[in-house]
């Protein structure tokens, strides 16, 4: 399927200049429903794949956890894993931190494609990502990753919606509060909230009033030589109605 051209133009005019954003865009790709299923009926038993196919998680300790957890485990090696796939591994064992990780870099990748994205919303994509956020709070890889879908995620109107009702934003601030010495994390946190604000008004007043501008200048406070947390931070900032170079606000 091909990409929205208003997608691609917003992702554009949001990322600017990144040119590993653009690449991502022309190479997204993922597989299909019948791939998805085609997947289980090879590695799965009729028993462990509807087990895998539900959203809820397994029991730890038994056979059946351990084999699906071991199956679960080779099959994210797979770069090519379908999104279905990744999401249903996160949700069937939230508490493993390396599924957790790598299911976040896996998706990272696939949603810079707008039809994932879209698909993600009724597969509670956003709230999966933010329990891996919460229940690993101390693995950086996984919350840089994590709030990179989460960027990519919050260009679809519903996936925004659904951050607000999960209270996501106040949480990737206390997040990069928290992590403020790490850059990477100040960098993705600026990208994301950026991501949100586009949304429009009612979007740009939820980040200003959970600390969202606070933190932003504080990433910059805190990394004033590093380039990648400047650029971002100062998008973010101009998305929000706030002039970095003024002498003072906008709304």
């Amino acid at each position: 399927q091909q990409q929205d051209p208003r997608y691609q133009q917003q992702q554009q005019q949001q990322y600017g200049d990144e040119g590993s954003v653009a690449s991502h865009h022309s190479q997204a790709s993922y597989h299909s429903q019948a791939s998805y299923h085609s997947y289980n009926q090879q590695y799965l038993s009729p028993q462990q794949s509807r087990s895998f196919s539900s959203s809820a998680p397994l029991q730890s300790g038994s056979s059946e956890y351990n084999t699906t957890l071991e199956l679960t485990l080779r099959s994210l090696q797979d770069e090519s894993l379908s999104f279905e796939h990744v999401i249903r591994a996160m949700q069937n064992f939230p508490a493993h931190a390396l599924i957790q990780e790598r299911g976040c870099a896996l998706l990272w990748n696939q949603t810079f494609n707008a039809d994932v994205c879209h698909m993600l919303v009724s597969m509670g994509g956003v709230v999966t990502i933010l329990q891996a956020m919460r229940k690993h709070p101390t693995i950086a890889k996984l919350q840089h990753t994590a709030l990179e879908v989460l960027r990519n995620l919050c260009v679809n109107e519903l996936n925004r919606q659904s951050l607000l009702q999960a209270g996501g934003l106040p949480f990737v601030v206390e997040t990069m509060q928290k992590l403020a010495d790490d850059a990477e994390i100040q960098r993705s946190g600026c990208n994301m909230l950026a991501s949100v604000a586009q949304g429009g008004m009612e979007y740009k007043i939820a980040v200003a009033e959970c600390g969202g501008i606070l933190a932003v200048m504080k990433a910059v406070e805190t990394h004033p030589e590093n380039d990648n947390v400047l650029r971002a931070a100062y998008q973010a900032l101009r998305l929000l109605g706030y002039n970095p170079g003024g002498n003072g606000g906008g709304n």
